[in-house]
């Protein structure tokens, strides 16, 4: 080996030794969206807040790690609604808050934008609802449409729940309906394959309409014949492809946060563990198709703010990612 090259191959791994050195590194997160692109096999998640500050970047998981591959598109925000869309094979991204924690006299203007990001680079949609944020978005891959139902807006300084169902068929928005769910925010919203409907649970007020179960056939809702089960606002959802069934995990039940996995098989809500995240609202759960694994990340306990990150393998939850939680600053972001 010549000397030329030894300096070369020297070069070359300072080189990397300084790309890997600068690499970012994910932080404690909550209120952010999440979705997994199944054609390119990787979570998506966008935005919400750390201890601190209400962001805009784009991360992808693979499985393995956080990889950084956006800080451009669609500008810092909490509480977007998030869904892949198969048939385009980009993922969807509408409304949310500039703010997370901000006084109650604070009257944010939400957002009303839809956004496309498919893997390089985020495109701006025509625009459809009104603005909100808390609202509940999927995708049903049958039909072809995404659907996004409730939220909330603000009406002289009052927040107003929303009850309006709006369907994307990949170029315009459709009000759907305005029947069905009471108006409500932060409820989940999921699509089932099996059951070829989507399905709703909670949202705020986690009593009354906070406990029910609903399914959108793409014509109408009906509310599900399930059995009441205690309500939650902000739980996280997902459809797990592998059980053929919705699995749900924490969220607050209006005293406290919890930390419960359950599953919908389209007759019952079946508790499944109590154990394993601590828990936890405003975090966000995705099913991987390639590792048939539910990611669940990110949330907080009221004081402090996750950057953890765990998988429930169909029988019990595996802590992925270890991190110290941040307390969160109350400078009203």
């Amino acid at each position: 080996m010549t000397a030329q090259f030894r300096n070369l191959l020297a070069c070359v791994f300072v080189i990397q030794g300084a790309q890997t050195a600068a690499r970012e590194h994910m932080t404690v997160r909550n209120a952010h969206c999440m979705a997994y692109d199944r054609h390119r096999g990787v979570i998506v998640l966008f935005g919400g807040a750390d201890a601190s500050n209400v962001l805009g970047e784009t991360w992808e998981w693979n499985g393995r790690r956080w990889n950084k591959v956006s800080d451009k598109g669609p500008t810092p925000r909490t509480f977007a609604a998030m869904a892949y869309d198969s048939k385009r094979q980009v993922v969807l991204l509408f409304g949310g808050n500039p703010v997370l924690f901000g006084p109650d006299k604070f009257e944010p203007k939400l957002f009303g934008d839809f956004w496309e990001w498919d893997g390089k680079r985020w495109s701006q949609l025509p625009p459809g609802p009104p603005a909100r944020a808390e609202a509940a978005l999927t995708f049903d891959p049958v039909r072809g449409h995404a659907i996004l139902f409730g939220g909330y807006e603000w009406e002289s300084h009052e927040r107003k729940r929303l009850g309006d169902t709006w369907e994307w068929d990949g170029t315009r928005w459709t009000l759907a309906s305005r029947s069905g769910p009471s108006p409500r925010n932060g409820a989940s919203l999921v699509y089932d394959k099996r059951l070829e409907r989507a399905v709703l649970f909670g949202g705020a007020p986690v009593t009354g309409g906070g406990i029910e179960t609903w399914e959108w056939d793409g014509v109408s809702w009906q509310q599900s014949a399930a059995k009441a089960v205690e309500g939650r606002f902000n739980a996280a959802m997902t459809y797990d492809e592998g059980a053929e069934r919705t699995i749900r995990f924490g969220g607050w039940n209006g005293h406290e946060r919890t930390g419960d996995t359950w599953a919908y098989d389209g007759n019952a809500w079946i508790p499944l563990a109590s154990t394993g995240p601590p828990p936890r609202n405003h975090s966000a759960l995705a099913y991987d198709n390639r590792r048939n694994r539910d990611v669940l990340f990110g949330g907080h306990e009221g004081d402090l703010v996750f950057g953890d990150l765990w998988e429930w393998d169909g029988k019990q939850w595996i802590q992925r990612i270890v991190k110290p939680a941040q307390k969160r600053l109350e400078n009203g972001h």
